[in-house]
């Protein structure tokens, strides 16, 4: 009777299963290697950002695509691909910029002020034309002590220093009013894995925070790709990329001053 105890438990458990469980085809939507006919509307589906991080004042808010694939891959061209691809553009507020985000990680941002604020994600296909959109409100509520968490040392792990390297925008994309950073990382590991308890793992990650002409608020990016700010007002902008461990802590930082050109006056001159 004992030895039957744990089959009459096994068997318990998988009755409680649930019947209809999603396969990993209909969550995933179709893979890449099989082209498709007649594919349906792309969609993007917004949650309500973690009430946890956003108790302390850290937006997290994930989303999930429909229909489309999200890769770090651009250009009209790519308008032929199937099953389609494309990537999501986010705005703060209404802003009149935003930025590109290749990966289906969540938008995270710190450091936004107290008080009620707007997030738009725009799924869009390879060449930034929107497909749909998903609006997100939310109140960010008076600043508690986040310092205990941010703070915490990292673990010796006898790694050389993590550095980080940025490159010069593309002049070709900066002409069209996108400004386009890529930059690469030494001795750390750019991912999405966050938390003190991943100060210890070897070899290091982290990822990076980009903030805007000195805004009080940045975005995390734990993607590798490369930065992207579209939407700038002409005129000089100073753009900060900083080298983050895994709880946040910065370990390097590089800026880049750019000139966004006046878009609509290359167009007229055309």
């Amino acid at each position: 009777m004992r030895r039957s105890t744990g089959l009459n438990l096994f068997v318990a458990g998988a009755l409680a299963l649930p019947l209809a469980a999603q396969t990993a085809a209909e969550a995933l939507g179709a893979a890449a290697v099989d082209p498709l006919r007649n594919e349906p509307p792309a969609r993007i589906i917004v949650d309500p950002p973690l009430a946890g991080p956003l108790s302390f004042g850290r937006v997290v808010i994930q989303f999930r695509p429909l229909n489309l694939h999200i890769v770090p891959v651009f250009g009209a061209t790519a308008l032929a691909v199937s099953p389609r691809v494309g990537h999501v553009h986010v705005t703060l507020d209404d802003g009149p910029w935003g930025w590109a985000a290749a990966t289906g990680d969540p938008v995270i941002l710190n450091g936004l002020p107290a008080g009620p604020h707007k997030i738009r994600i725009d799924l869009v296909n390879a060449n930034h034309q929107i497909l749909d959109s998903g609006i997100v409100r939310f109140t960010v509520p008076k600043a508690k002590a986040v310092a205990a968490e941010s703070s915490a040392p990292a673990a010796e792990s006898g790694e050389p220093p993590a550095k980080l390297i940025l490159s010069e925008p593309l002049a070709k994309l900066l002409k069209r009013g996108v400004v386009f950073i890529p930059y690469r990382t030494e001795n750390l590991h750019v991912a999405p894995v966050f938390g003190t308890a991943a100060l210890g793992v070897s070899p290091r990650v982290g990822h990076i925070h980009v903030t805007v002409d000195g805004a009080s608020w940045h975005w995390a990016d734990a993607s590798g790709v490369p930065v992207i700010v579209q939407g700038l007002p002409p005129g000089p902008h100073k753009i900060l990329v900083q080298l983050v461990n895994a709880n946040h802590k910065p370990i390097d930082q590089g800026i880049v001053e750019v000139t966004v050109p006046d878009v609509s006056t290359h167009a007229e001159a055309r």
